[in-house]
């Protein structure tokens, strides 16, 4: 058994910031909280000096198997982008080893930026479950499905889950994947008890789409293929109405929003006040690094604050911590996790340190606020999972940047010879 304390200036525990405190860990359980050192005796001690410890970030939608694509087509039209672009660099670049170091790329940027946990969509998901176990990281494989649902199918049925990486079943949208397989890919995930993912109501085009296949709204149509009555997360839901929002109150369903990518694709502006006013349980996603173009939450959590702030006209909209929770509490409801998401006894010691020595750090005055409002990647010193370091002094322990780096330049110069 292994007992360590973690001083920080700020602890956010318990839903509450508590000030010149010790976090206490007891494996990789976070046992409590303590002002009292002479208490802590028998454990190890880990001073943060002006510093302040968060649970750590969990992004709730990504394509990360994406992150050697990033910025090779920008500035088009998402039917554009998807049909002209990416598909078709898919197709000609995808294999095994391109998504695990692709995979272990975007691990990388997510760690420097708090994550803890990811919540992933794409294909080879048996190689990146191997890159998000090297990393160290906490991850939901997803097995993407198009038109291919017996082989994913058959390759999930192999997928062995781990302490760290649980199995997602990922049919890629009503748009692209016939209402037959979105109903198995339903089915499956409810006979395996696993995460659904899927993307839902992100465009226009796609509003249109359905409605003129299937004269439904695309929420209306999903709650039919039995999706919002199983463990699931839907990206965006930009195109939604008041009617929407009954179906989707009434089916508890469970939105991850992405901010960044949705202003980039010129998707639209998704209700996001009304859906947290109608306790719609709303997380955050960066999307991936093709459509954002980075996998900052730090950043994604600001830009969420600030434009909804704008959109609704309301300077106390979505406030720091209401952002704060849907980066953390939220999104482990969102993966019907309850074991994450929070400091607090008894939850998985999944946490982040970020010192306030900088510039634009000083002085302190609310913690929250400066995290959310001020922060950079920059500033995050170290991240923890289940109890163990995976960023110390800004240093990944598992991952080496320089190989991964020098794989992914390789790898671009085949993309850009076409």
């Amino acid at each position: 058994m292994t007992k360590n304390a973690y001083y920080a200036d700020y602890i956010y525990y318990d839903n509450m910031i508590h000030k010149n405190s010790y976090l206490l860990v007891i494996d990789n359980i976070i046992k409590g909280i303590s002002s009292n050192i002479e208490e802590l005796s028998d454990y190890s001690i880990h001073q943060f000096s002006n510093s302040a410890i968060f649970p750590g970030l969990i992004n709730t939608h990504n394509h990360l198997g994406m992150g050697i694509m990033r910025g090779f087509a920008d500035d088009l039209p998402l039917m554009t982008w998807l049909n002209d672009y990416i598909w078709p660099t898919e197709r000609k670049l995808l294999s095994p080893e391109f998504v695990y170091y692709s995979t272990l790329l975007s691990l990388a940027e997510s760690i420097m930026s708090g994550v803890t946990c990811v919540n992933d969509m794409y294909f080879f998901a048996h190689n990146a479950k191997d890159a998000i176990e090297k990393a160290g990281i906490r991850g939901y494989v997803g097995f993407g499905v198009l038109d291919n649902f017996d082989k994913a199918l058959k390759s999930a049925d192999k997928f062995e889950e781990s302490d760290l990486v649980s199995l997602s079943i990922c049919p890629h949208a009503l748009y692209t994947v016939p209402f037959d397989i979105m109903k198995k890919c339903v089915n499956y995930a409810s006979k395996r008890n696993i995460l659904l993912h899927t993307h839902l109501a992100e465009t226009k085009d796609e509003e249109n789409i359905i409605k003129s296949k299937y004269n439904k709204r695309p929420v209306e149509l999903m709650n039919e293929t039995g999706a919002f009555d199983c463990p699931s997360v839907f990206a965006h839901c930009v195109h939604i109405n008041n009617t929407d929002m009954k179906i989707m109150k009434k089916k508890n369903v469970n939105v991850s929003h992405c901010i960044e990518s949705n202003l980039k694709l010129a998707s639209g502006f998704s209700p996001v006040k009304k859906m947290l006013d109608a306790n719609i349980n709303i997380s955050i996603g960066t999307d991936g690094v093709c459509s954002n173009n980075d996998l900052s939450m730090i950043g994604e959590m600001r830009t969420v604050s600030l434009f909804h702030k704008a959109f609704n006209n309301d300077a106390t909209a979505l406030n720091a911590e209401t952002v704060l929770k849907m980066a953390t509490k939220n999104a482990a409801k969102a993966l019907n996790r309850n074991d994450i998401g929070e400091l607090s006894e008894g939850k998985k010691a999944d946490f982040f340190v970020i010192s306030f020595n900088s510039i634009h750090l000083t002085p302190v005055y609310n913690p929250i606020s400066h995290l959310i409002y001020t922060a950079k990647d920059s500033d995050i010193t170290d991240v923890y999972v289940n109890g163990s370091p995976i960023m110390q002094n800004k240093k990944l322990v598992h991952i080496d940047v320089e190989e991964i780096k020098y794989y992914a330049r390789e790898k671009a110069k085949f993309l850009i010879q076409g």
